[in-house]
Order: C-alpha cells, then sequence, then structure tokens
C-alpha cells in the first residue's frame, strides 16, 4: 500500500512530538508541523478513493483546474467553427465561379431574342392510318393571321393575362416565388413535377427554344429551365411587354390549326379578334392550357370548354381591381350562350383521332405534340372506319321516329385490343343541334348503356354455378321490394331458361338473375372484364341489370371482346408507333397476349 506524507490537524502533530522515533534530528527539523501545513489536505488513498475522481475539478497542490479545462476546451471548439466555416466559404466560392462559368457557356450558346420575329422552323405531327394513310396535321398549314395589339380588345388582353400570368406587367420575365414553390415542390416528388413559367417563359418556350434545343426543348430538366431563363430574361430587355404580349397573342396555339386570337376569333366565331365580347375572349383564353382536350371544336373534351372559360372569369373576378373591369360585365359574360363558327377542318376519323392526341399529349406533352414533328401510326382501318360512320348515319335516320338523334360505334380486334374504328357521333361538325352535340365522343363518356349489359348479368351467373338453362320466371305478378320492372313490349312469357331470355331481351328474368347471383358478384365480373366506372349499387340497386349503371363504350366493347376472344382480355390500343421528326422510335406498341378473366367454358 503507498501512503502520502501528511499531517491532518494540530494534536496528532503534539502526539507525534511525544512519540520516540527513530529518525533523525534533521528529519524532524526539515519536516515541522508548520511546513507540512500545505500537504494537510493529502490522505492515504487506494483503488476505492481513485477510481471515482470529483466532477469538473482536480487538485494540483492547491489550485483547480476545471476552468481552465473548459476555456481550452471552448478556444478548440472556436479554431473548429472558423476551419469549417473557411472551408465552406472556399467551397461556395468554387461552385459559385462553376456555376457562372456554366451559365456564361449556356449564355454564348444562345442565339438573340431579336430571332423571335425571325423565325420560320415548322414542325408539324402527323397522324396516321395502319396503312400509313394520313389522317390529320396537328399542326398542319398554320392558321395564323398577325395582328396588332392596337387592335385587340383590353377584355381580351386581360382575359388571357388572368389565364396564365396576372402579374406580367410587374415581374421582370421571372416569378421567382414561384420558381422556389416549384423547386421545393420537385424536390419532395423527387422530380420535374410542376413549373412555374411566366407569360414570357412561355413565349419562349413555344418559339425559339426548339430552334435551338431541338427535342430537348420538350424534357423536364433543370438544366432546360436554365436555359429557358436566359433566353426570357434577355427577351425582356430586348423588348417591352407590349410587344411579348403582342408576340404571344399572334404565336399561342388555341385548337386545330390555329395559332393566335386573331386566327382563332375566325375559327371558332366567324369574327375578328377586335370584335370579340368578353365571353368569347375568356373561352379562348381557357383553352391555351390544354387545347387539344378544351378546346369546343377541335378538342377530345369539348365539353370541359365551359369550366376553362369558368375559371377564366373566377380570375378576373378575383383580379378585377387590378384590371378594371367591373364585376356586372364579368357576370354579364357568365350569361352569355356562345355560337359557334360551323367550318369544317381536314380531318379523317376525328373522334379517333382527338382520342389519339389526347394520349399523345399525356405521355408527351402539349407543346411536344403540337410543335415537335412527331409521326403518328395508329391501328385505325380507314376502310372500316368510313363504312362505320355510313352504318351510323343509316341507323340514326332509321330510328329517327323513335327519337333516336345521335349514336356512336366502336370497332375492336378482340384477339388484340386494336381500335379499328371510332365514330363518336352521327356528326362531328354538327355542334348546333343539343340533340347532336357533335364535338363530343360518346365512346369516351359515360352513358346508361341499357339491355347490352344483359349478357354479362347472365354471364355472372353462369361464374356462380347457374347455366343457360336456368329457369327465370317473366311474369306479370312478380316484383323485388319496392322495385317492380317492366317487358319493352309489356308481354309476359311465363317461366323461360336463360338462354331464351337473352335472346328475347326480357327484362324480368334479367332482374330475377342478377338477385340470384348477386350485384356484388356482377360488379365483380364486370370489373375484371375492364369497366373502370364506379357503379354504387346503393345508386342502382338491381335496375343495374337493365344498364341503368353508366360506362363508356369503349370499355363495354373490350369486355364484348373478352367473351369473344375466349374469356381473354387485352388493353385497349390505338397508337401503334411514334416516332420524331429525326425517325427516333420514341414508342412502340408491344405484343399483347392478353390475360384471362373469365374461364374458357364460362365464355363460351
Amino acid at each position: 500500500m503507498k501512503y502520502s506524507v501528511g499531517i491532518t490537524n494540530a494534536k496528532r502533530s503534539k502526539r507525534m512530538k511525544k512519540t520516540k522515533s527513530p529518525r533523525s534530528k534533521s528529519f524532524d527539523k526539515a519536516f515541522t508541523p508548520s511546513s507540512l501545513t500545505k500537504f494537510k489536505n493529502f490522505k492515504k488513498y487506494n483503488s476505492k478513493n481513485i477510481t471515482k475522481p470529483k466532477q469538473g475539478f482536480s487538485v494540483r497542490g492547491n489550485k483547480r483546474i476545471g476552468k481552465g479545462k473548459d476555456k481550452s476546451k471552448k478556444i478548440k471548439t472556436k479554431k473548429i467553427l472558423y476551419v469549417s466555416v473557411g472551408v465552406i466559404f472556399f467551397i461556395g466560392c468554387v461552385i459559385l465561379i462553376g456555376i457562372g462559368i456554366y451559365l456564361k457557356s449556356l449564355q454564348d450558346s444562345l442565339p438573340s431574342p431579336d430571332e423571335l420575329t425571325e423565325r420560320s422552323s415548322e414542325q408539324t405531327t402527323q397522324i396516321f392510318d395502319k396503312d400509313g394513310e394520313l389522317l390529320y396535321n396537328v399542326y398542319g398549314e398554320k392558321n395564323r393571321k398577325f395582328v396588332s395589339i392596337d387592335h385587340i380588345p383590353e377584355h381580351t388582353k386581360w382575359a388571357l393575362l388572368a389565364a396564365e400570368d396576372i402579374e406580367f406587367y410587374q415581374h421582370k420575365g421571372i416569378d421567382y416565388f414561384s420558381i422556389m414553390k416549384a423547386f421545393i415542390q420537385n424536390l419532395s416528388a423527387g422530380g420535374v413535377v410542376r413549373g412555374a413559367s411566366t407569360l414570357t417563359q412561355q413565349l419562349v418556350k413555344t418559339t425559339i427554344l426548339y430552334d435551338v434545343l431541338g427535342d430537348e426543348a420538350y424534357s423536364q430538366t433543370y438544366a432546360r429551365k436554365i436555359k429557358e431563363a436566359l433566353i426570357t430574361m434577355q427577351v425582356e430587355q430586348t423588348f417591352t411587354k407590349d410587344e411579348i404580349l403582342q408576340m404571344y397573342m399572334n404565336e399561342v396555339p388555341l385548337g386545330g390549326v390555329n395559332y393566335g386570337f386573331q386566327a382563332a376569333a375566325n375559327s371558332y366565331f366567324d369574327k375578328d379578334v377586335e370584335e370579340l365580347t368578353l365571353a368569347e375572349s375568356a373561352m379562348l383564353a381557357g383553352l391555351i392550357q390544354s387545347p387539344g382536350v378544351y378546346s369546343p371544336l377541335y378538342g377530345s373534351n369539348p365539353d370541359l370548354a365551359k369550366n376553362r372559360q369558368s375559371y377564366v372569369l373566377d380570375q378576373m373576378t378575383k383580379n378585377r381591381k387590378l384590371i378594371g373591369i367591373d364585376k356586372d360585365e364579368i357576370e354579364d359574360a357568365r350569361e352569355e350562350e356562345l355560337v359557334y363558327s360551323t367550318k369544317k377542318i381536314d380531318i379523317t376519323a376525328p373522334h379517333f383521332v382527338f382520342y389519339v392526341k389526347q394520349l399523345l399529349e399525356q405521355e408527351f406533352g402539349t407543346e411536344r405534340v403540337e410543335r415537335g414533328g412527331l409521326r403518328v401510326k395508329t391501328t385505325l382501318d380507314s376502310s372500316l372506319q368510313q363504312i362505320a360512320e355510313e352504318e351510323i348515319v343509316k341507323g340514326v335516320q332509321a330510328a329517327s321516329r323513335y327519337n333516336v338523334n345521335n349514336g356512336a360505334m366502336v370497332v375492336l380486334d378482340p384477339k388484340n385490343g386494336h381500335i379499328l374504328a371510332m365514330v363518336g357521333s352521327v356528326d362531328y361538325f354538327n355542334i348546333e343541334d343539343p340533340r347532336v352535340d357533335g364535338n363530343v365522343n360518346v365512346t369516351t363518356r359515360e352513358r346508361q348503356m341499357g339491355s347490352s349489359i344483359k349478357p354479362f348479368v347472365y354471364l355472372n351467373a353462369i361464374t356462380q354455378g347457374y347455366g343457360p338453362w336456368l329457369l327465370t320466371p317473366d311474369i306479370n305478378e312478380i316484383s323485388f321490394g319496392t322495385y317492380k320492372p317492366v317487358n319493352w313490349d309489356f308481354q309476359h312469357h311465363g317461366a323461360m331458361t336463360a338462354r331464351k331470355a337473352l335472346v328475347q331481351s326480357r327484362n324480368i328474368p334479367s332482374v330475377y338473375t342478377l338477385q340470384l347471383s348477386g350485384i356484388d358478384s356482377f360488379l365483380q365480373t364486370m370489373e375484371r372484364l375492364g369497366i373502370t366506372s364506379r357503379l354504387d349499387p346503393a345508386n342502382y340497386g338491381l335496375s343495374l341489370a337493365l344498364g341503368t349503371g353508366e360506362m363508356k363504350l369503349l370499355e363495354l366493347t373490350n369486355a364484348y371482346a373478352a367473351i369473344a376472344n375466349s374469356g381473354v382480355i387485352n388493353d385497349i390500343t390505338s397508337i401503334l408507333e411514334v416516332t420524331d421528326s429525326k425517325g427516333e422510335v420514341l414508342m412502340k406498341a408491344e405484343e399483347d397476349t392478353g390475360r384471362r378473366v373469365i374461364d374458357e367454358k364460362e365464355a363460351y
């Protein structure tokens, strides 16, 4: 054991004097109590009292060193902090220099904004049938008529700005706040899902950007956005706001082959742009987001044009103090009935073409479809299309005495799901008769399908273990709770097999069979057959057996194709191949072997 030399108190010192010790006098003289006072805090120590030192300080002589260590730590922390800041600052400078060099190289590669007034590139997207026969030029021979901004009404200009860029006259071409919001949203999504384009950026993107970048102009990348922003800033420095707005209003695509408000005013309303009413201006401005979808004359969903007009008028109401248009004038525009021109365009199978165009826009974006020079080969058989159109006209005429005014048809190849013909209405160009509303593609709208549903009612029963021999009642006395269906001819033929009831399209046996096999089971069968409409049994009940549930004719036709194909269904296909202006294949339909959704014996 080790000992430390020390004296704990005076009494102990006295006792030590009395005790005889072999130590020499010289030792006693050298180590008197008074000289050992400074060691009085030293004690005997061992493993017990050295394993747990007091926290925060230690003793060396008679001084505490805890505070010294704290000070040393603070100095060390400051040094690390200073070094870190210096390193970060250096890295930041390197990054900024790199960005500057990159931006300078981009700027050197960009053209002068003066090219906006000199550009002449034309890139026509063409849609063909399966044999290469041209159906439609999306870009075609542009119908563009230049008009000075002095001849454009104020309410037309403000309708456009309300729809696309209400702060156009306030910003310098770039909306930094919107860019930041878009950046955060894209960052959280892991990709580019939102843009923040001002009207000037849209003008650049739809004009000279393609001339400079080619197909890169349509890519959703940050590099492309940076180049677009640089050109935009050049444009803002070169032209006045009115000059930019004038160029935009003469360049913007507005459906069909119409570019600019003057051409659109002629095509839609058979008038000049300076004659447009507020209601007409708001409708045209609302098309800019996606004319291929919203156009009341050339869009795939023309019934949505009214919704877009309402949106623009809502924005004008919200910003009426800025635009200086009275609220009553805006409300009057909501009530105004729009009368469209009946001018025809050069197009074959218009409903099918605009159906395909909508699919292309979903895949490649509106701008690329409108201006990118795509070559699109479709599944359409032009000879079958002509026959289908003629038969629809004959059928509607023959049934006119039953108050039938419109008709539609889909022809599919059951082996692969290819659309061979699509007739969306009896006359695409008949937009004056609301009973026809020719631009609307009935084949892609949810409609009640009537007795064409009955085969699937019996198919569902067969999947539940019943068969064509099922005995069904066709009697007047039967009812299903409060629901009492009647036959189309108001006749009753007593008990009959399901086979006979289906052949004669009897209503009461069909309802009886649906009750027997179950509504939920029927809905599951329809879903397996590709019907995407949400049919709530609470809204329909057993009347579903008579076709009161709304669904799309295109999907119902494919369900029939599955039965014809022995229970195997294929995805509906309308596009075989898409190539760009250089001939590079962008999309190609893969061979579809289909998937079995119904047992072959049940389908038979």
